[in-house]
């Protein structure tokens, strides 16, 4: 009996030895919040526009969540909804206000190890009131980690 229990002191030491240190807590130093990056334009010339004053909110059952309120922008970031397929969004242009509602499809994406998983989505559809938006024109439809422009924004 003594001897099984010498055998398993020498099987389950080493096996700790080597699952301990797998199990230790290493910082996350990644980018994990995808953003849907879009650009203001000119209407009619395509030209980069930067609006005099730029605020967006966004409505959720809980909460009223605002993500800008800035001056002299030609462009902005904000996160999509990542526990629904649309997000919609209030868009204030120079005191003018437009609704975006934004389509997409989710997938989880593993970031690394240390950091986990983050959501990253699929633009499958926009749709816009017009009040001072003219157009909304997706020019990349993958809202993920890599920082490219999506929305084109022309008013």
């Amino acid at each position: 009996m003594k001897r099984l229990s010498v055998i398993i002191y020498i099987a389950v030491i080493p096996s700790l030895v080597m699952v301990i240190p797998s199990c230790s807590v290493q910082p996350c130093y990644e980018e994990t919040d995808p953003v849907l990056h879009t650009v203001l334009l000119v209407s009619g010339t395509g030209e980069a526009a930067k609006a005099d004053s730029l605020r967006v909110y966004t409505y959720r059952e809980t909460d009223t969540l605002r993500f800008i309120n800035l001056k002299g922008v030609s462009s902005f970031s904000v996160p999509l909804d990542p526990a629904s397929d649309e997000s919609e969004f209030l868009i204030t242009l120079n005191g003018i206000t437009d609704t975006a509602l934004i389509r997409y499809s989710r997938k989880p994406h593993l970031v690394s190890p240390e950091c986990g998983y983050t959501i990253i989505s699929e633009l499958t559809g926009l749709k816009t009131t017009h009040n001072i938006i003219d157009t909304l024109i997706i020019e990349n439809k993958f809202v993920n980690l890599d920082g490219q422009k999506n929305l084109h924004l022309f008013y």
